[in-house]
């Protein structure tokens, strides 16, 4: 779990899972109050990273299907529907491929 905090106030918060080989996004939240101002940007750049670490390649998420501004939000950062997944409920499988990080030559 990844925790966002402005002056000491909690502001969002990310969470993901690795199980059976597979990563699951399983929360981004931002605090409402604090939308448009880069929390969400910067708790995806966080987990972003800590997949990079791990080597994970692939990570998928369940959106709430008439939730369209997290689907914007999932969709600038790089994330794809799944046309061929089952839909659960309501929700909708978007899969993200996580680039590699570039190590200058040298270092």
């Amino acid at each position: 779990m990844l925790c966002a905090e402005q002056d000491g106030e909690l502001t969002g918060v990310a969470a993901f899972r690795t199980r059976d080989g597979e990563t699951t996004l399983t929360q981004l939240h931002v605090d409402p109050v604090h939308w448009r101002r880069g929390t969400g940007a910067a708790l995806h750049a966080a987990c972003l990273d800590a997949w990079r670490r791990a080597g994970i390649r692939r990570v998928r998420l369940e959106v709430y299907e008439h939730n369209l501004r997290a689907q914007a939000f999932y969709a600038t950062q790089g994330w794809l529907e799944d046309p061929t997944a089952p839909r659960s409920g309501s929700h909708r499988t978007l899969w993200l491929r996580v680039g590699q990080v570039s190590v200058p030559s040298g270092e």
